[in-house]
């Protein structure tokens, strides 16, 4: 079986070579990040050719020295590849406590991205590392373990690789699987159905129902008229109502309208106010000795009626319920001005 051409230790071990002879130090954890994705290129088969943007192509074995002059902010890296005709771009940028890999296919405009937290995959305490060193420590302490350096190799093949040169074809290389969505969600309990862009037409409302709907007493003045309003008869069957039949209440005014009925509001006869109607009228409302015409039709004398010998005929409306006053006496004052017309 093949030996992984992206496994940890291959890496580790081969990073050294590929740094200027005259300067072989990592001297930033941005610096270790750089050089190790570099590392992970050449050993995919790409061919460095230029540090910058602008230089002519030439193939390059290791970083000239001045690979990281705009480090630990910046690096910038041009790669060939044999199995394709275009060239590919990388930039590693410092972002805060991130870093940014970002890789273009010159010729297509394909880019892909990969952002990382920098402190998930080097150990800044441990920089700079001076290879050279005779007590230098262990490299892979700078990456932190090797499955820290086995999950970057993974993101950065399929973020990077696999988007910029799709089956790509490298003895010991393996693309990462790809988990589809619909896999991912599989176990997931399936979506509702979003609603429709147009919306149903509902179902014409029914009728109230009249019989669940309370009846208010026949002498509530807020209902007078309500037979107008409800044309159908009462249901023969339905049990018998607990308050009185609203029979006769509707436009038509009679003597036996429920505007006339008892329980209205007053102390006179069938529950009437003294001064006829249904009581609303306040007390001395028509004052003794006004002309008035009683408001409620067939009433009937009001008691007491008027008092023999008296300039007043008792309480206003009180002489003569059947009918409009008859005025027998003259108004207040008139039989002054009679006797002073008839001496001139």
């Amino acid at each position: 079986m093949t030996a992984n051409v992206l496994d940890p230790s291959a890496l580790i071990s081969a990073l050294p070579n590929f740094l200027p002879p005259e300067k072989r130090t990592l001297d930033s954890p941005q610096d270790a990040i750089a050089v190790l994705i570099h590392t992970a290129m050449i050993a995919l088969g790409f061919r460095l050719i230029a540090v910058d943007e602008s230089s002519p192509a030439r193939t390059l074995l290791t970083f000239p020295p001045d690979y990281g002059k705009n480090g630990p902010g910046h690096y910038t890296f041009r790669y060939k590849h044999e199995q394709s005709s275009l060239e590919f771009l990388l930039k590693i940028v410092k972002l805060g406590s991130r870093t940014l890999i970002n890789s273009v296919a010159i010729e297509s405009d394909k880019t892909a991205t990969l952002d990382i937290s920098t402190n998930d995959f080097v150990s800044p305490s441990f920089f700079p590392h001076d290879f050279n060193a005779q007590d230098a420590p262990p490299l892979i302490h700078g990456y932190i373990s090797s499955n820290r350096v086995s999950d970057l190799m993974s993101q950065f093949t399929l973020t990077i690789v696999q988007k910029l040169v799709p089956g790509l074809r490298k003895e010991g290389y393996t693309e990462v699987p790809v988990v589809s969505s619909t896999n991912a969600s599989s176990s997931q309990p399936p979506a509702q159905a979003p609603p429709p862009a147009q919306p149903r037409a509902e179902e014409p409302p029914y009728g109230p129902d009249r019989a669940a709907h309370y009846n208010p007493p026949a002498n509530n003045p807020l209902q007078i008229g309500r037979r107008d309003l409800d044309p159908f008869p009462q249901n023969p069957f339905a049990p018998p109502s607990l308050f009185p039949d609203q029979g006769g209440d509707g436009m038509f005014v009679g003597p036996n309208h429920p505007i006339f009925g008892p329980g209205m509001r007053g102390q006179g006869p069938g529950g009437r106010g003294p001064w006829g109607g249904d009581g609303f009228l306040p007390p001395m409302g028509a004052p003794p000795g006004a002309r008035f015409d009683p408001v409620g039709p067939g009433l009937g004398r009001f008691p007491g009626g008027s008092f023999p010998g008296s300039p007043f005929r008792g309480l206003p409306g009180g002489g003569n319920l059947h009918g409009p006053d008859n005025d027998d006496f003259m108004p207040p004052g008139a039989v002054s001005a009679v006797r002073l017309s008839t001496s001139i």
